[in-house]
């Protein structure tokens, strides 16, 4: 999994950590980047393989079962995860599009379709960055889901707001991640030395990106 929530608020209590980590100080920080809130699209995107909408409460009982020993090893989410914890995830995801901190979007394989993972885009790089974050439910591995996300938030990202950059962050061990990013076209940079905090802890991360001409 690329790391769509690095900064660990995900949970009981997201949006009053998503205000203290994200607001006031993170806006000083970046400026008018991005313009805020951030809206998401006005139809679901799509490009015939793979649809991105919003997560709705329905979706509450497929992020609980989601959520398995593989995403756990990456991501830090609450071990035990429970409804409580998916319902402060859709709550923290509305707190971020009006913070201008990201985007978090639903995957599916067809409008209205079951919930089949999570994809985000996220504004935390510094002023024209985006980063892209995915995971995929168990039962929708292996069938090119996140790949096609990544593209299409790539795609999405910059013809609505035209960063400079789009970065896939991975930790090097998570090899299955490291190939969505390198199938999705993203050039491979090198190892960015204590590039995340993990659980309290510093880890480094592969960095994989696309630049304006990239996207072009």
């Amino acid at each position: 999994m690329a790391h769509p929530c690095r900064d660990g608020a995900h949970g009981i209590g997201l949006r009053r950590r998503a205000r203290r980590a994200c607001g006031p100080r993170y806006r000083a920080l970046v400026s008018d980047w991005p313009p805020v809130p951030l809206r998401w699209p006005a139809r679901a995107l799509t490009d015939g393989v793979v649809v991105l909408d919003r997560m709705r409460t329905r979706d509450a009982p497929a992020i609980v079962d989601a959520i398995d020993d593989e995403i756990l090893r990456w991501l830090p989410l609450p071990a035990a995860y429970s409804r409580a914890d998916a319902l402060a995830f859709l709550e923290w995801q509305r707190d971020c599009a009006e913070l201008g901190v990201g985007l978090t979007f639903a995957v599916r394989e067809a409008p209205s379709g079951p919930f089949a993972g999570s994809a985000g885009l996220h504004f935390r790089g510094g002023p024209g960055v985006v980063e892209i974050g995915y995971w995929i439910a168990p039962g929708a591995r292996g069938r090119g889901l996140a790949t096609a996300a990544t593209r299409l938030l790539a795609r999405h990202a910059a013809s609505t707001w035209a960063p400079r950059r789009v970065e896939i962050l991975v930790q090097p061990a998570n090899l299955v991640s490291c190939r969505v990013a390198e199938r999705a076209g993203a050039i491979y940079e090198g190892i960015r030395r204590a590039g995340i905090e993990h659980r309290g802890e510093a880890r480094d991360v592969a960095v994989y990106a696309y630049t304006a001409a990239d996207l072009a």
